[in-house]
């Protein structure tokens, strides 16, 4: 056991770099969310009447206090200090990933234990990094999912057998049928949901304002233009 330790810390160690680039890679797609979601909410206060403009001033101050809370994560002693996390949680939660297994299709990774599934992470959101653990690799990346723990642990690290990854292509017919996973599925669908919603409502709030300063601008002007023939009319 001390051995494997010695190994993960090397590992971690080794490859320290390209685990800050995943890492601050996660922060900045969060940030860029978020800000744009910002400017959306700039647009309404300017185009709102005053009531829907209170609210959304009170929506763009909580929006400011995520992207300060976020960026807090960004400097360097944030990284550090997870870092050291990660070289101690790593080793302890080693032998539980021998018994998970890993599947892959062509988009992602999934770990399953005891075919529930664990974690799926995209692959265009991992990097592979050979272990010095003989036949490891070391899978790290950040989940699409949305979750408690999201912004204080960004990143997955997962250890797996090279020579026991399998490619089925049964896979998704087979976890469909697990209840646990249709359940999980179903949460993040709630989740997804909820979140499109509140960005449409907010989308439309910003659109219906717009159209109804534009069509009170014309009449006021329609208004104006017709008072001004009346008077040399008269």
């Amino acid at each position: 056991m001390e051995e494997i330790k010695e190994n993960i810390e090397h590992d971690l160690e080794y490859y320290q770099s390209g685990i800050r680039q995943l890492y601050m890679r996660s922060y900045q797609m969060y940030l860029f969310s978020l800000l744009a979601i910002m400017m959306v909410t700039i647009v309404g206060i300017g185009l709102a009447d005053m009531i829907i403009k209170v609210l959304l001033v009170i929506v763009f101050l909580f929006e400011l206090a995520g992207v300060f809370y976020i960026l807090k994560y960004i400097r360097g002693e944030a990284f550090d200090s997870y870092f050291q996390k990660i070289k101690t949680q790593l080793p302890e939660g080693f032998q539980k990933m021998q018994v998970i297994e890993t599947q892959e299709d062509d988009k992602a990774y999934y770990f399953l234990d005891d075919q529930e599934l664990f974690v799926k992470l995209n692959k265009k959101n991992t990097r592979n990094f050979p272990s010095k653990i003989r036949q490891y690799t070391l899978l790290v990346g950040f989940a699409p999912e949305l979750s408690k723990d999201m912004l204080e642990q960004p990143l997955e690290f997962f250890y797996y057998d090279i020579t026991q990854i399998k490619h089925s292509e049964n896979y998704k017919k087979e976890i469909l049928k697990n209840t646990n996973f249709l359940a999980k599925r179903r949460k993040r669908r709630v989740q997804s949901a909820i979140l499109t919603a509140i960005f449409l409502l907010l989308l439309g709030v910003v659109l219906f304002s717009g159209v109804k300063a534009f069509f009170k601008e014309n009449n006021s002007e329609s208004n104006h233009y017709q008072v001004e023939y009346d008077y040399w009319d008269d």
